[in-house]
């Protein structure tokens, strides 16, 4: 499928979406949010961090059938209120607090067909809302971005339905072992350098910056039912 960004830089496929995960980073090291999933009786539980928000959007929206509930809010810095006309999706908008951009407010149940499109239109966005749907539902912590170098534990959770979790593994678990009662993947990201196109940066800073390609590694590490069972090192470019 290719939508987890990770997995496409394992496999070697860098897309935009991939580039645009490592934007916000400058050179150095971070520990990233761990990625958990907890089997229970009827469905698994997963947490995460910010950074997958929108990767679980795209993932909801491939297997998702019948009607969803969106709710909270979507930031960004263009004028998308053609995109949520068409789509038939009520919104109220704000300006962000402190920030460039306007702040769009919606909470509507609409055809799955509908927040695949939405999803799919808005991918680069932040799409600070939560999906209500049979069998699941995912939850966001924060209804704006969070400060840039801040922990964002927890703020994405979803009750995710069995029917679902064979897709899961495949796309987020591509690497870790089939039985388990409670998974942790632990993320460390080494960025290494920066490349960016002097051209570019004395002409247009901004796109220069946008367009900086970053290099580095990634620790992967996977903890099984408490016992720490494979660490990878991925080298990256994106």
């Amino acid at each position: 499928m290719g939508i987890n960004f990770l997995k496409k830089i394992v496999d070697k496929k860098i897309t935009d979406d991939v580039h645009h995960s490592f934007s916000r980073y400058s050179v150095g090291e971070f520990n990233k949010e761990p990625f958990v999933v907890k089997v229970q009786k009827l469905d698994w539980k997963v947490e995460t961090g910010f950074e997958h928000l929108n990767f679980i959007h795209m993932f909801l929206a491939e297997h998702l059938s019948g009607t969803v509930k969106v709710e909270g809010v979507i930031e960004t810095v263009r004028n998308i209120s053609e995109v949520l006309d068409s789509l038939q999706i009520g919104f109220s908008s704000d300006k962000r607090f402190g920030k460039p951009g306007e702040k769009y407010a919606i909470s509507e149940t609409i055809p799955a067909a509908s927040y695949k499109k939405l999803v799919t239109a808005l991918a680069s966005e932040y799409l600070l809302f939560g999906v209500a749907f049979e069998g699941g539902l995912m939850k966001v912590k924060g209804k704006s971005t969070p400060k840039l170098g801040s922990r964002t534990d927890k703020f994405v959770t979803i009750k995710l339905p069995m029917s679902l979790s064979k897709a899961f593994s495949e796309e987020y678990l591509f690497d870790c072992p089939a039985v388990f009662k409670e998974l942790i993947i632990n993320h460390h990201y080494f960025i290494e350098k920066i490349d960016v196109d002097d051209k570019l940066l004395a002409k247009d800073p901004a796109m220069a910056r946008k367009k900086a390609t970053r290099q580095g590694i990634i620790t992967r590490t996977i903890v099984v039912d408490g016992k720490e069972v494979k660490s990878t090192k991925i080298p990256f470019k994106a």
